[in-house]
């Protein structure tokens, strides 16, 4: 929805026109602007406004992932496709898996609202809620602060998954250091 507003200060005498289209916020623009304009502070409002209406945007580069708490709630959501998992089998030589040489195509789609698909060869295979939380909620332990996300049976609020996420622009390093093979799942982000 697109509306152009347009108000002008009387001491100035300068009109100031605004495009803007951010959905949630055009009708409380629009009241407000019509109310600030008896107060000339039309232009402040508008800005102060339209800074809040920015979306949210973040930029990781992929040679330093993050997986601090704050910026993986924000860049989280989204699709994630599998293009490889490396394993180590106490202490053996690491082996790869990739789609080609398992038949398997793994995709994760997380929502802002805290659910997330996960597909096997595009079939869904489940629709559960996830959080992004400490790791000490799942250990107990206090010391253990690395960021993880678990992924939660949507009716019972079991928790059947869990894992550190590594992000950036591009990619995504799935990560859970308490299974008995040192697993890292990589994926693609779209």
């Amino acid at each position: 929805m697109k509306r152009l507003i347009t108000c002008s200060t009387r001491r100035s005498g300068v009109p100031q026109r605004w495009l803007y289209r951010c959905g949630l916020c055009n009708v409380i623009l629009y009241s407000v602007v019509r109310t600030a304009m008896k107060y000339n502070y039309c232009l402040f409002i508008i800005m102060m406004l339209l800074a809040g209406c920015k979306k949210d945007s973040l930029n990781v580069d992929c040679s330093a992932k993050t997986n601090d708490i704050e910026k993986v709630r924000l860049f989280l959501p989204g699709t994630y496709t599998w293009a490889y998992t490396t394993v180590w089998i106490m202490g053996n030589a690491p082996f790869t898996e990739t789609p080609s040489n398992t038949g398997m195509r793994h995709k994760y789609v997380f929502d802002r609202k805290g659910f997330v698909d996960y597909f096997e060869n595009d079939v869904i295979k489940s629709h559960d809620k996830y959080v992004v939380d400490y790791e000490f909620k799942v250990t107990s332990y206090p010391s253990d602060s690395a960021t993880i996300v678990i992924i939660q049976d949507k009716l019972t609020g079991q928790r059947k998954e869990f894992f550190q996420p590594w992000l950036c622009n591009d990619s995504a390093r799935f990560y859970n250091p308490y299974s008995s093979f040192d697993v890292q799942r990589y994926f693609a982000r779209d």
